[in-house]
C-alpha cells in the first residue's frame, strides 16, 4: 500500500479534522488529468452514536457541509448507489443527463448535465449546469473495493453557482458495512450550509431506503438520461 493510500486510510480513523475557514477562488477544485489520491477535505470523525454532520460558512460566503456515517451495505453496493446520480439529487425537480468518459485511471469518469426547475411566482425557470465526477479506486479491486474516493466539481453552466465541488469516500468496514464520508463546498445564490447538510441527510435516506434500486443485470450506459420516472 502506497503512502498516499495509507494516509487516506488513516484520516478515516477517529481523529476529527477541523474544516478550513480560508476563502476559495472560483475555478477548478481538482485536475482530472493530474489524478488524485484523497478527497478535497479530510474526513471528519464519526459521531459517538453513529452519523455526524458539521456545516458552516466561510468569510467569503462559501458554505460547506461534511457528513460521515456507517451504512449497512457492502462497499461495492454503496459505490453503485453513488454512481447513480439520482441518489444525490432532488429528482422531484431535476433532470440529469450523464455522459461516461473512458479513462483507465478511474473506475468511472463522467460529465453530468443538471437541469433544475425552479418555480418563481407564476413561472418556472430552468437552472442548468454541468458537473464533472471522477471515481478512483485506492484499495481493493473493482469487484471488491476497499477504498474509493470520488471527487466532483461544477465545470460549466449557470452563474447562480459561483463555486461548487465536493467528495465522497467509501471505505469497506466488513462484508456488510461501509464507512461513508461526504463533503461539499458551494457559493451560490439562495444556498445555505444547512441546505447542503440537508442534502447529505437526504442522500443517506435515499440509500438506506433503497429509493433507486441497483441495476445489477447490465452495465451502465455511456450516455443516459435520468429522470424521476
Amino acid at each position: 500500500m502506497g503512502r498516499a493510500v495509507a494516509t487516506t486510510l488513516a484520516v478515516l480513523g477517529s481523529v476529527s479534522v477541523p474544516l478550513p475557514l480560508a476563502a476559495v477562488e472560483p475555478g477548478p477544485c481538482f485536475d482530472v488529468a493530474a489524478g488524485f489520491d484523497r478527497p478535497l477535505h479530510e474526513p471528519i470523525a464519526l459521531g459517538g452514536s453513529g452519523d455526524r454532520s458539521l456545516h458552516g460558512e466561510r468569510p467569503d460566503g462559501t458554505h460547506w457541509a461534511a457528513t460521515r456515517a456507517v451504512v449497512d451495505l457492502p462497499a461495492g453496493a454503496l459505490l453503485g448507489k453513488l454512481r447513480d446520480h439520482r441518489n444525490v439529487k432532488d429528482m422531484s425537480r431535476t433532470v440529469l443527463e450523464a455522459r461516461r468518459l473512458p479513462d483507465p485511471d478511474y473506475l468511472e469518469l463522467c460529465h453530468v448535465d443538471v437541469d433544475v426547475t425552479v418555480k418563481a411566482l407564476f413561472v418556472s425557470l430552468h437552472v442548468r449546469w454541468t458537473e464533472e465526477w471522477a471515481y478512483r479506486l485506492l484499495a481493493g479491486s473493482p469487484e471488491r473495493p476497499d477504498l474509493v474516493v470520488a471527487n466532483y466539481q461544477k465545470i460549466a453552466g449557470t452563474k447562480h453557482i459561483v463555486h461548487q465541488c465536493g467528495s465522497y469516500v467509501i471505505r469497506r468496514i466488513d462484508a456488510d458495512r461501509s464507512d461513508l464520508f461526504m463533503y461539499e463546498e458551494i457559493r451560490a445564490r439562495r444556498r445555505s450550509a444547512e441546505d447542503t447538510r440537508n442534502m447529505h441527510l437526504g442522500i443517506l435516506r435515499n440509500i438506506r431506503e433503497d429509493l433507486w434500486p441497483l441495476e445489477t443485470d447490465r452495465e451502465p450506459a455511456h450516455h443516459v438520461l435520468l429522470t424521476a420516472q
